[in-house]
Formats: structure tokens, sequence, C-alpha cells
């Protein structure tokens, strides 16, 4: 089972490196990729329309693998057309130049595929964004070696950053999703600042980690605290973080990933299975997501899928499903581009056509729209051994132990459809939440008096500071 990873130790030493060079490939190949790199360098025309309305997720972890035809033209999620949002102006938003495409060899034969490539690999710098051509996928990798950053080739690395990077983008294959190598990779202050990257990027709207401590556990003696920048980039940036709470049955609240007040805690769900919340997940969290998925998983391979559980997919799952809220809100505004923080009284996520919506209204809206499974349909035989540890539905109070309920890109559920209806955007909700406000406000403010009173490693340690939207 792929579960939350420990932080990694060890320190790093800053390497700054050169820019990518053009691919090693047949020279009809290389000149096809020369043209295309040179039209994403064109310069902007006059009277150029705005940027397309796009969403962002960075999902930090292990790096993933852009040879997986999951991510590509003719896959499940891509079954009619190549992946479009990453455009000329997303590459200028993140500083993406000509020599920072990543042109894939994808002949199917993966040895031969990346030995055509890897003076590209060799070439990544640390610290510096690349777009995998023909994908979703940005990547930006803090690794402290040369020659190291993204490399796929080692099919016993982890491959836990494919899985996570997979989750998103099927809960949303519209969304544009960072892969953030800040784990797994030497230098103890790559994760860090792969943090730090993230959570302060101005193009970055979501962010989505599965990692922590093993079992959630606080650490308030050594002021562990949250992870480095939330706060900044959620209270002050106007992002939204989801976190994995523990693959344990311990008290997500003081969880340093998942239970900050700002950050959304995602605990785990048997989605198409057990219909239950699994147990060996962390409790009270904010919302549950898919615990158990088939996902491309593996490093030096071009397709291929296996069944992983954890928490660590049902959130980028559940960030996935939040992003094409914040897309299709921002379609019906008219907004291109990234969180709005010019010019307003707090960050804007959509703005617009008479629209304006914070992350704390869109995370509001959510909230009211998340699904309660019902106790009927527990089935604990559905997918052993994971039924097995899952409990159904209390039916007179769900939220005791789904809190706001399932974030699931389901279109039955219409998730999606019900949370813009509840910010205001589209027709009318059909339903709401409301039986689980008095709950779920106690479990906001406990975490509040513990990340503000309690861990003295808290960002948000002595202030009152309150933007969160009660219900």
């Amino acid at each position: 089972m792929a579960t939350r990873r420990t932080v990694p130790a060890g320190s790093l030493a800053l390497a700054l490196a050169a820019s990518m060079l053009t691919a090693f490939a047949p020279a009809d190949q290389a000149q096809d990729r020369a043209n295309e790199r040179a039209r994403f360098n064109q310069p902007q025309e006059e009277g150029l329309s705005e940027a397309d309305p796009r969403v962002t997720i960075a999902v930090i972890d292990g790096a993933t693998n852009p040879y997986h035809g999951f991510f590509h033209e003719g896959s499940e999620i891509y079954p009619d057309g190549a992946p479009s949002a990453v455009t000329p102006e997303v590459l200028d938003e993140f500083g993406i130049g000509p020599g920072q495409i990543v042109s894939l060899t994808r002949t199917g034969d993966f040895d031969e595929d990346f030995a055509a490539d890897e003076e590209q690999f060799d070439e990544i710098g640390h610290g510096q964004p690349y777009w995998f051509e023909g994908t979703n996928v940005i990547g930006i990798s803090f690794g402290d070696t040369d020659g190291e950053r993204f490399r796929p080739e080692d099919d016993s690395a982890t491959a836990h950053g494919v899985g996570t990077t997979a989750a998103a983008l099927r809960a949303n294959p519209e969304a544009i999703v960072i892969s953030v190598e800040g784990l797994a990779v030497s230098g103890g202050d790559a994760l860090e600042e792969a943090e730090t990257w993230s959570f302060t990027h101005d193009a970055v709207d979501l962010v989505s980690t599965s990692y922590g401590t093993p079992a959630g556990e606080p650490d308030v003696l050594g002021g562990f605290g949250n992870l480095t920048a939330s706060y900044e980039g959620v209270v002050e940036q106007g992002k939204h973080h989801f976190g994995a709470v523990a693959n344990a049955p311990t008290p997500s609240p003081v969880d340093p990933t998942g239970g900050p007040w700002w950050s959304i805690g995602v605990s785990g769900y048997e989605e198409g299975e057990s219909e239950g919340r699994q147990m060996l997940s962390g409790s009270y969290a904010d919302f549950v997501g898919d615990f158990t998925q088939t996902l491309p998983y593996c490093r030096a391979c071009t397709d291929g899928e296996q069944s992983v559980g954890g928490t660590s997919f049902a959130t980028p799952a559940a960030a996935g499903v939040f992003s094409s809220v914040l897309l299709e809100a921002r379609r019906a505004a008219g907004h291109g581009g990234g969180i709005v923080t010019e010019g307003v009284a707090r960050p804007l996520m959509v703005q617009g056509e008479g629209i304006e919506l914070t992350n704390w209204q869109l995370r509001r809206a959510l909230e009211d729209s998340a699904v309660y499974p019902q106790a009927a349909h527990w089935d604990p035989t559905a997918d052993a051994p994971w039924g097995l540890t899952s409990t159904p539905a209390l039916d007179p109070a769900p939220y005791l132990t789904f809190g706001w309920g399932v974030v699931t890109a389901d279109p039955e559920h219409d998730v999606v459809g019900e949370t813009l209806a509840h910010a205001g955007v589209g027709d009318e909700p059909t339903r709401d939440n409301a039986d689980a406000c008095s709950y779920m406000t106690l479990n906001i403010q406990l975490r509040q008096t513990y990340w503000n009173d309690l861990e003295p490693g808290s960002d948000s340690s002595g202030t009152d500071e309150d933007p969160y939207q009660y219900c």
C-alpha cells in the first residue's frame, strides 16, 4: 500500500543548472520541436485576447513519469484530443521559455525513448519549471544533484508522485498539474523549497500534499508547526491547500499536514467499493475522498496501472474536483490567469462579469455540496481487505465520521455543479449540509485554538485573523 511518507532529512546546497538543450533526436523530429518551441516564443501581438480561464494544482511529491500514456492524447482521460490547458500564456506565467520545454520521444519503447531524450533530463535545472510537451503537466524539481532531477528510468524509485499527479488529473483532466519534486531527492531543504515555491508562486491556485509525520502526531515541544508558507499561501495569497491526513485512525486537527484550520484536511472513503469510511485514515477531517484508486504507478514505463490505497491519492483527487469548480467559475466570469491580489480587500480566486469569489467563499460552497453515502449502501465484502476496515455512514449524523462529506468527481453526485450553485454561479442548489454546521464549526474552533494558541511552531500563533466563512 502506498501511504503518506515522513519528511525526509538531510541538508541541501543550492545548485543552479543550465537551461535545457534541444533533444537528441532525428533531424526531422528535432526540427519539428524547434518549430514548436519557436511558436511558443513569439512576442504577443497587439489586440491579442486575454488569457483563457485555467486552473493550476501544485502537487508536492516525488517526480512523476511524463512518458506514461495516461498523460497524453488517446488515454482514458484524453480520448478525443490532446491535452491543451498549457497555452503560451501559461508558459509565460511560469517563466517557461523555449529551452524549458521537454519534448518527449514516444514510440512505446521506454528504454529507447528515454535514451533519445536523456540529454534533456540531464539539463533540468534546480528550481526551474519545465513543460512536458503534449501533456497538461509542468515539472519543477528542488533536488540537489545535477543530472538526477525528474529521472524516470529507475523503476525501483518511488512512483508515489506518478500516482498523486494522475489522481489530480483523473478528477479534472483540464487542470494544469505542476509536479513539484521535493520528496525522495537529495537535499534536506528540498521540501522546504518546494513548499515555499508552491505556496507563494503567483500562478499556483491550489496545493496538494500527501506526506507528513507517520501517524499525524503533533510535535508541540519541537515546534514542527505547519507546512512552510502554507499560511501565507492560503490566508495572504488566497490559494487553497488540500492536505492528506494520516493513514492511521488518529485525530487530524493536530496533524501538521491536514490539521491547520486554513488547510483542507482529506481522509479516506471507499468510493465505488464498500462505500464506507476508511477507518485506517485520520479522523475529524474536513472531507473524505476516494481512498483506493487504480492509477499509473511506475517510473520506467509507458502504460499499465495498479490499485493503490491511501489518503495520498484521496487528497489530490479532492483537489482535482475543487479545481473543476474553480475552472467553471472562472469560465462563467471570463477570468483569465490566476488569483487576483491587486486592488482587492481580499484575494479573489474568481473575478469578472459581476462574480467575485474568495477562496473562503468557495470552500464554504464546497462544504454544503459534498455528499453523504447511506448506511444501506455499505458492503464490507466489496473490496477485501479494504472493505473490512471501513465503516458505514451514521445516517442520523454522518458528519461524525465523514466531516462535510465525500468530494467526488462522479457526475451522478454533481459535487461540481452543486458547489457552483452554492457559490452563486449557475442553477439553484438542491442540497446542503446544514445539519453538520454545529459539529463542523466546533471542529474549526478547536483547530484554531490548537494552531493559534498551543502550537508554538504555527505561522498563525498568536493571531486573531479569522477569514474562515462559517455556516
